[in-house]
């Protein structure tokens, strides 16, 4: 390997729970930080080189919520001219896990607190809330329990939002761990990102399978098959990964493409301390699915991706 090669050669970029939107020329990484006890927003204008970036401090817990430990998976939503974090947090309790959300006139603030996106008539655990606007509405969709105490399994529900914040009538469970591909360790489903295709509007659910804590983490598709999104029978799953080998991704655009940028566990020892942030170029295929392109082997020089705002369509930027 030349002296080229070698500083051309990706470096492991050390995150989780990857959520990564273009912006003003660059792209923003939203990410948990500090132990998990602050939220941080990652600038940099190649996907390739995540490590070449800008970090800005965007909230730590702080008045009525500053008990609030274990932030997890925080998300970045442009919606209606405003930018919404939506992450999960506890108190350090069992089960305690809930959903809460930001808002800023700016990406990296400052933001005001929103306080907990609460399904009153389920106060269970809920974790990784995403937001998505389908035929002139906005929905939540997440991951939790069916009850208090359960633990497991971790199912998705979606429920309909009055506003970014507000969650306005009753959850639904669109899918539940049923594959043994989803539940070789753990049965887990979680992580979900609404995906639209922009040439069809059909949408579907990407969302992360099985235990987090090890190598068998991996990504599952729900399919909408038509109907009130709001029906489990309007979803329906397909019966294989849709991608091994890492979990808890997101889809962004560039240029040269959209990528599926996703966190993968280096080790095959239990936990959660040694993930690494990658992408993969990411399309629709001539039925309307998505489908992943094969990489360039590892160590590979991989092109300069830099953002853009044609082309791929988040589900929440187009209701």
């Amino acid at each position: 390997m030349s002296i080229l090669d070698a500083f051309r050669e990706r470096r492991p970029f050390p995150g989780q729970d990857p959520w990564v939107v273009a912006h003003d020329g660059s792209f923003l990484l939203v990410q948990s930080a500090g132990g998990n006890r602050r939220l941080v927003v990652k600038r940099f204008t190649d996907l390739h080189r995540m490590d070449r970036n800008v970090e800005s401090v965007i909230w730590a817990p702080r008045g009525a919520y500053r008990h609030l430990r274990q932030v997890w998976a925080p998300e970045l939503h442009l919606i209606d001219g405003h930018w919404y974090v939506y992450f999960s947090a506890g108190d350090g309790s069992p089960g305690s896990h809930r959903a809460y959300a930001l808002v800023a006139d700016d990406p990296l603030g400052p933001y005001r607190d929103l306080g907990p996106v609460s399904d009153a008539g389920h106060d269970v655990w809920a974790i990784d809330l995403t937001v998505f606007g389908h035929e002139g509405r906005l929905y939540a969709v997440w991951s939790g329990w069916e009850n208090a105490e359960d633990g497991f399994p971790q199912n998705l529900y979606i429920a309909p939002l009055a506003d970014p914040w507000t969650i306005s009538g009753e959850r639904s469970c669109i899918s539940r761990p049923h594959h043994d591909w989803e539940m070789t360790v753990a049965a887990v489903n979680e992580g979900p990102e609404v995906l639209r295709n922009p040439e069809t509007g059909r949408l579907f659910v990407l969302y992360s399978a099985d235990a987090s804590w090890t190598q068998s983490y991996k990504m599952g598709l729900l399919e909408w098959t038509g109907g009130e999104v709001l029906d489990p029978p309007s979803w329906a799953k397909l019966p294989r990964p849709f991608f091994t080998g890492g979990g808890h991704g997101c889809v962004v655009d560039t240029p040269a493409g959209a990528q599926l940028v996703y966190h993968r566990k280096l080790s095959g020892d239990p936990g959660w301390a040694d993930r690494e942030i990658l992408c993969t170029p990411f399309e629709w295929d001539a039925t309307g699915y998505p489908v992943l392109r094969a990489t360039d082997p590892p160590g590979a020089a991989a092109p300069p991706a830099t953002p853009s705002t044609t082309g791929f369509v988040p589900a929440d930027r187009a209701a």
